[in-house]
């Protein structure tokens, strides 16, 4: 191997010095109670684990929340380090955690005069789909709405408190369908104590990953990601933070 290749990789194999203290700044949206940082501890599971692993290391985490688009643009252009929780095809240009930080599952919600059920391949017929804008659901729904963006097929909003809004828009008829995951939903409908009578879960998709990533413009962040890898890896931690979630699901 060359030498100059052999130091480099020894390099980003080394955790950072212990007296250099590093702030991480991440930006994430209002994803509760995954990423929540304004609704109390519980409802930042994903924000309160990430520090807690980093903390060992020395690394101080800084949170900020903006609307999912302009989260994703700040990660990209250097305005913070990167994204809290993120998927590959919401940001691509972004470096990933190779080991995930956990799973989530988008379900999808629906009025009961819909008479409307999931099942593969993906068929929505006429019907209106309630999304997120830049959110990435999952293949097949990231490619429906990539085809349907310009038709009244999609209601696609941005800003804050998309999923409290989807959820006003399908209650009172505007849309006929929204995806969400259904921790996140049940979050809201029991925080906002809102009248779910008329709403079905029409069916789940199955679970997927989510990871952090990191833009290049530091060094550091390579050995972060090495970091959080091991981290993310650790059966230990993985079966605290299930546990975690699992409280918050109840």
């Amino acid at each position: 191997m060359n030498k100059r290749i052999a130091c480099l990789f020894l390099l980003l194999s080394l955790p950072l010095a212990s007296k250099e203290q590093i702030t991480l700044t991440l930006a994430t949206t209002n994803w509760c109670p995954y990423t929540c940082i304004d609704e109390g501890f519980s409802s930042n599971i994903v924000g309160n684990y990430v520090t807690k692993l980093l903390s060992k290391h020395n690394i101080e985490v800084k949170i900020i929340t903006r609307p999912w688009s302009r989260a994703i643009k700040s990660a990209e252009i250097g305005q913070v380090d990167g994204l809290l929780t993120a998927i590959h095809s919401e940001a691509p240009t972004l470096h990933f955690t190779q080991s995930p930080i956990a799973h989530f599952q988008v379900c999808f919600y629906a009025n009961k005069s819909t008479h409307w059920q999931y099942s593969e391949p993906l068929n929505l017929q006429q019907l209106v789909l309630g999304v997120i804008q830049d959110y990435g659901y999952e293949d097949q729904i990231d490619q429906y709405i990539l085809t349907n963006s310009n038709t009244e097929r999609i209601v696609s909003l941005s800003g804050n408190e998309g999923t409290p809004r989807l959820l006003n828009m399908l209650i009172k008829g505007r849309v006929d369908i929204i995806v969400e995951d259904k921790l996140v939903l049940n979050w809201h409908i029991k925080r906002a104590g809102i009248n779910i009578t008329n709403i079905v879960n029409a069916g789940c998709m199955r679970a997927k990953p989510f990871y952090l990533a990191l833009n290049n413009f530091k060094k550091s962040h390579q050995i972060i990601l090495n970091i959080l890898n091991k981290e993310f890896s650790s059966l230990e931690n993985t079966i605290m933070l299930e546990k975690i979630i699992l409280e918050n699901s109840l």
